[in-house]
């Protein structure tokens, strides 16, 4: 039986299954309905919230709007009692009539006096919420509200989410950019919009680019460590879901404003606005809609040095720590961000709703890059890798120079239609949305340029070197870059054409409440499409300068004198607009040649993923709680490629077309034990599955001849058809415990089992052409393959307390904090007979941030610290590649300069303070990376760097105007 076959009798199966249900829900008899609305003393809606009524151990968990609805109570005298951490318990009784559903209104009161913070400061009402949602759910989840998040100054969503337990960030250009859930590498981490699979708008990729999201712009965020049958199997670290805002029963008003300054580059800005605006209309506040906007703008500056670290051996025998090169490079950013959410909704009845949910945001990630590229020749001396001078002791390593114009125009959106619908004893959700990312080349382009002078007398100095961390070179590598004169033009490359998916979903589950043996269960089927189709036809034109164009043609553009706090001078930087002026007013000095129509990186990736589940979830005893479920993705893929012959010339290249398909079960089961009213303890088992990148399986291949970190020139990626999905098996325990009168601790530990994880393999093809218009040479090439196991452990613990309990001005403190520690291994690597940690795998992880809330004024301070980790495998120890192949064994060994890329580790400090003015208005001030933490890369050992670059902190003062959030009298 084919594919195609097999899901569409899953399908029918499914919609026999459901129209039984439904028959079956409408033939009951009517009875009585209980709903409500939680709020506390100040009327803001309290999401979280447990509810219980009894007889019968019916639960229930209010929703983003503070409403809950239990219907299906046969007619009779009930108990409901409801529970919010850090408020008094809310106990009402109720007699239920057939027919005639119960409303009424539940406002909270704190459970004492000491926890009148909750409702008088917004960072601790979010926290207050965080809690209770992680507290109810199903599984394992970590909880942001948007009062967390604007709580301490986070540049995008990725450093907000970077203060969760167990996520670690990668950084780029100064902020996070992609999350690391549990010690696994991007990848492993979904992404979803209310819900709703994003496209990654990068080529190749699966991973969202959060640095292209405002942090400002969503309600919350999510990040669910476990899954369910109902939620997507994507995601073997976790799934992060952005939540945007709803309209309240309360009129939504907050308007914000920061302006910045950075002490780098001579003085850089930045601006910061947002805006919501909602309200419900109508005398029964039937119709909802709200709209939220975000703008930034970053004249971020970036202070970067790259050098090539190696181990020098004398003539005397006598070892040292040696740089064979070293890239000064210096980046002037004007980066814009926005970003615009919101939504609409109408009550159609009680407990029946549609509603409609978007969110769209452009990142314009622009600057300048400037780089001298200065070579050692220092004759006579040994090196596992290489200098500029021959075996003869002939030193011909000059400088080269390159100005780079950045234009990536990267967006991402999402648009959602769905409703929810409760009938007598179930309920009918259903969604239709559509969803497209896109990263365009706005024309930017590479000017190269290169010495005209035959040798150099360049050279490392070790004794001028004070610290390891700033390697000096001799004052004649200066004296021969930053000549103008004797730089000539040799190379404009343009870069032309965009990346783009689309994703198109459907999805319908249907739930129906029984009783099994007078216990309360839920059974729940559904199913989801989703058709997602990503693309790349991005091309290059390279103009090659057939004459001498010296650098000297054109006007130095920019001067830093305090670069790199002084430790290096910065040379002549011309601006790449004046070159590309001249390239347009004089082609005829240039040769032209493209890869347009014939790049190996194109390809159209068409991914079609059905799935359905069946769960049940059962209240065994008012303690005991189980959910499991099993739920069946399908995978269809359709490609269209070129694939290349490089070891010819000219490199022969054909187009290509090639499918296929698998399925992968994804069973799941939870329990949740109440220990006591206030300690849950969970048992959790998934199994999850992350597909292969697009690039890995559709992209033939790419490459580049610029050079890269550790000085490799020429770099080669190629793709592999074969790849399997990667599975992985979870399993979690955890403990949780709230505090009397507000706070929490959690421990717990989680282990993880993968199959087919993914890798790369390494290897050179000698006298390969990648491309038409690039020369034959030497690469290093990598390719993605299956290996053959690994597995992830870890412990995170976290705790939250507000010490309202002390006296006077010492109720104000408080503190959060959480930390997390993993370890892992990966076996089968090709080419090393090891077992590494697994990529992106930082073994020690924490946050910690001391705060303090009393009467108007509210202050934080927020410190995260991620331990060193690897970035990508480079070790090889001779051991054979997965084709039998012998690897070339690294020099100077594991512990090497030329051994596996590490990030180093991360320490970063922020703090941000309020003070609440009056009619909604606070006054907002902050401080980011406060310490000029360092980011980097090294081999090896953290004295073989490779790249450490500074941004220095970011200071910003302004005001938040939210009526709503003044707390009554």
């Amino acid at each position: 039986m084919n594919f195609g076959r097999r899901f569409a009798l899953s399908g029918a199966l499914i919609l026999l299954m459901l129209s039984v249900l439904v028959a079956t829900g409408s033939a009951q008899s009517e009875k009585g309905t209980i709903t409500g609305t939680v709020v506390d003393s100040s009327d803001a809606v309290l999401q979280g919230a447990e509810v219980v009524v009894t007889p019968g151990d019916v639960h229930a968990v209010t929703g983003p709007q503070g409403k809950f609805l239990i219907n299906n109570l046969v007619p009779g005298h009930y108990t409901v009692s409801i529970t919010y951490v850090g408020f008094a318990a809310f106990v009402k009784e109720v007699d239920v009539v057939s027919a005639q559903p119960i409303s009424f209104e539940a406002k909270m009161t704190v459970s004492s006096v000491d926890t009148q913070v909750i409702v008088s400061g917004e960072r601790v009402a979010g926290e207050a919420e965080a809690i209770n949602r992680e507290r109810s759910a199903d599984n394992i989840v970590q909880v942001l509200p948007a009062d967390v998040i604007r709580s301490l100054p986070n540049a995008n969503m990725a450093d907000a989410l970077g203060r969760l337990p167990s996520v670690t960030l990668e950084r780029d250009e100064g902020e996070g950019k992609y999350v690391q859930v549990r010690g696994t590498e991007p990848r492993l981490t979904n992404t979803t919009i209310d819900g709703i699979n994003v496209p990654s708008p990068e080529s190749g990729v699966r991973q969202i680019k959060f640095d292209a999201i405002p942090a400002d712009l969503v309600e919350s965020v999510e990040i669910n460590k476990t899954l369910q049958a109902n939620m997507d199997g994507d995601g073997i670290g976790g799934s992060v879901n952005l939540v945007t805002k709803m309209a309240n029963e309360r009129p939504t008003v907050a308007v914000s404003g920061m302006g910045g300054y950075m002490p780098i580059l001579g003085g850089r800005s930045q601006v910061e606005t947002t805006a919501t605006v909602g309200q419900r209309f109508g005398q029964s506040k039937r119709f909802g809609i709200l709209i939220g906007g975000s703008y930034d703008w970053n004249g971020r500056g970036i202070d970067d040095i790259e050098p090539v670290s190696d181990v020098a051996t004398f003539a005397n025998g006598t070892t040292a720590l040696w740089k064979d090169a070293i890239d000064i490079r210096e980046y002037r950013y004007y980066r814009s961000r926005w970003g615009i959410a919101g939504s609409a909704d109408y009550k159609l009845g009680e407990g029946s709703d549609v509603y409609a949910r978007y969110l769209y945001s452009n990142f314009k990630n622009y600057g300048d890059r400037w780089v001298y590229s200065l070579n050692d020749n220092t004759p006579g001396i040994s090196l596992l890798g290489g200098n500029g001078c021959d075996s003869s002791g002939t030193c011909t390593g000059t400088p080269s120079f390159n100005t780079q114009d950045r234009r990536p125009n990267i967006g991402i959106g999402s648009f959602l239609v769905g409703g929810k619908h409760e009938f007598t004893g179930s309920w009918l959700a259903w969604d239709v949305s559509a969803a497209r990312s896109y990263l365009e080349n706005a024309l930017p382009g590479t000017a190269s340029f290169g010495s005209t002078l035959g040798n150099s007398a360049c050279e490392f100095d070790p004794t001028a070197t004070v610290s390891i961390y700033r390697p000096q070179f001799t004052p004649s590598c200066f004296a021969e870059a930053y000549n103008p004169s004797t730089m000539a033009l040799s190379d404009v490359q343009i870069d032309h054409g965009q990346s783009a998916q689309v994703n198109l979903q459907a999805s319908a589950a249907y739930a129906r409440r029984y009783r099994l043996r007078g216990k309360s269960a839920t059974i729940e089927i559904g199913g989801r499409f989703r058709n997602s189709h990503k693309y790349d036809d991005t091309y290059s034109i390279d103009y090659t300068a057939n004459s001498n164009i010296l650098l000297s043609a054109f006007p130095n553009a920019f001067t830093n004198n305090d670069y790199y706090n002084g430790s290096y001078n910065l040379g002549y930087n011309v601006s790449y607009q004046n070159v590309r002026d001249f390239l347009g007013s004089n082609p005829g000095l240039f040769t032209p040649s493209s890869s347009f129509g014939v790049d190996p990186a194109n390809y159209s990736y068409i991914e079609k993923v059905s799935a359905g589940y069946v769960m049940n979830t059962i209240d065994l005893t008012n303690r005991i709680r189980i959910v499991a479920g099993v739920r069946f993705e399908g995978t269809n893929l359709d490609v269209e490629n070129r694939t290349i012959n490089g070891t010819v010339s000219p490199p022969v290249i054909n187009n290509e077309n090639f499918s296929g398909s698998y399925i992968k079960v994804l069973p799941s089961a939870s329990l949740r034990y109440a220990l006591t009213s206030n300690t849950n303890l969970r048992f959790v088992y998934g199994r999850g599955l992350s597909r292969p990148d697009p690039q890995d399986i559709a992209q033939a291949l790419t490459y580049t001849t610029a050079g890269s970190p550790g000085n490799l020139k020429n770099l080669l990626t190629l793709g592999n058809p074969n790849l399997k999905a990667e599975t992985a098996d979870n399993f979690d325990v955890l403990v949780e415990h709230y505090l009397h009168s507000f706070g929490m601790v959690s421990a717990g530990f989680f282990y993880k089992r993968l199959t087919d994880p993914i890798v790369t393999q390494t290897f050179v093809l000698q006298n390969f052409q990648p491309a038409p218009n690039i020369p034959p040479g030497t690469y290093t090439a990598t390719q993605p393959i299956n290996a053959g196991s690994a597995w992830i452990a870890g412990f995170e613990a976290a705790y939250l307390q507000h010490f309202t309990f002390l006296p006077g001005i010492l109720s104000g403190l408080g503190v959060s904090a959480n930390y997390g520690y993993t370890n892992s291994a990966a076996n089968g690597l090709p080419g090393r007979s090891d077992h590494p940690r697994l990529l992106r795998n930082a073994p020690n992880t924490w946050n910690l941030s001391p705060t303090f809330d009393r009467g108007r004024v509210s202050i934080r301070l927020g410190m995260s610290y991620n331990q060193a980790n690897i970035a990508a495998y480079a070790y090889q120890d001779g051991t054979p590649t997965q084709d039998g192949t012998p690897s070339s064994p690294t020099p100077g060994g594991i512990k090497g300069p030329f051994s596996d890329q590490y990030f180093y580790s991360h320490l970063q400090i922020d703090a941000q303070g309020s003070v609440r003015l009056a009619h909604g208005l606070s006054f907002i001030a902050y401080g980011l990376n406060l310490n000029n933490e360092v980011f980097g890369f090294y081999q090896g050992s953290p004295q073989y760097m490779i790249q450490r670059e500074y941004y220095q902190p970011t200071y910003a003062v302004g005001f938040r105007w939210s009526p709503g959030s003044e707390p009554k009298p």
